[in-house]
């Protein structure tokens, strides 16, 4: 099970900040230090519970959610979010307390930008009062505006499910919208039927490819997945031989290409279904798959910026 109904943040490592938000799980640390020991900051100084609770009395809270365990990074004021119904908890710093619209969708949300597919939350009007109060108390203005970043929602016609992800290269991250229990259900369902291929047995990477489906970077082929990178397009044989895989790597502008490409009626585990519509690329056989520059190195394990859950 990907995850469950009370705690939907525990899902697979597919990424560095994932391996970290695990271990918070696993260990009792707090997101604070998760976050703290995944960004680039170098200057946090010295955070206790009681850092911004001279200012206000912390922890504020609702029945369903909770803002506490506040502290200063670089000198802005930043908060743990906790969402108590699901379990859900992020780190985010004062300046960026804004909450994002989806002009399209009318969806809005809470991010921070430092991690847009690991720390976000879909906004309530519960939340909002509360983040209302909270700036009644500490005299900040949270104002509403459009999504940033270039991030968009869209939606999954397979599944019926939602997600947040960057327009014009959605490859870049992933995270699944989760409003009901019945869109777990969907993401559990869905994962359980990658889990019977044998190069995915595993529950994260089952999950890892769920998510490159449903956000259009993936098609199972007969005998194998054909999936998007960032920067380019891999194969892989079900049974996980890798002497019948391939990569290619291509520019970024390629991107848009690749993914009409995908989504066409071709059989895209034929190379030459690539080949013939990407220009200034780069391929890999069997053997020297995987043995791209560190930079365009995609592989099931280290994938970066893919999250279940919003």
């Amino acid at each position: 099970m990907l995850c469950s109904k009370n705690n939907r943040n525990a899902v697979g490592n597919f990424s560095d900040t994932m391996n970290k938000a695990q271990e918070c799980i696993s260990n009792k640390i707090s997101t604070r230090d998760s976050y703290v020991n995944s960004t680039d900051y170098s200057n946090f100084g010295i955070y206790t519970q009681n850092s911004i609770s001279q200012d206000i009395e912390l922890p504020i809270e609702t029945e369903r959610y909770k803002i506490e365990d506040a502290t200063y990074v670089n000198g802005v004021a930043a908060y743990e979010i906790v969402d108590k119904q699901t379990g859900k908890d992020f780190y985010i710093r004062e300046d960026q307390l804004a909450i994002q619209r989806d002009e399209k969708t009318g969806m809005e949300f809470l991010i921070n930008m430092d991690q847009p597919f690991s720390y976000n939350v879909t906004m309530t009007s519960e939340l909002k009062n509360l983040l209302n109060d909270l700036s009644d108390k500490r005299n900040i203005d949270i104002k509403e505006i459009p999504l940033q970043g270039g991030l968009v929602v869209k939606r999954d016609p397979k599944t019926g499910l939602n997600y947040l992800s960057i327009k014009g290269n959605e490859a870049q991250g992933v995270s699944v919208i989760i409003t009901s229990d019945k869109d777990i259900e969907t993401l559990n369902k869905l994962a359980d039927e990658f889990q019977k291929y044998p190069v995915s047995s595993q529950r994260s990477t089952a999950g890892l490819y769920a998510l490159l489906e449903i956000s259009g970077n993936l098609k199972r082929e007969k005998d194998g997945f054909t999936f998007l990178t960032p920067n380019g397009v891999t194969y892989i044989p079900y049974d996980g031989d890798s002497s019948k895989a391939w990569e290619i790597d291509m520019p970024g502008s390629c991107y848009a290409t690749a993914r009409k490409c995908l989504a066409a009626e071709n059989d895209c585990a034929d190379i030459s279904a690539w080949t013939k519509n990407l220009k200034g690329i780069k391929i890999y056989y069997g053997d020297n798959y995987g043995t791209t520059q560190t930079n365009n190195v995609y592989k099931v394990d280290d994938l970066g910026r893919y999250y279940m859950f919003a």
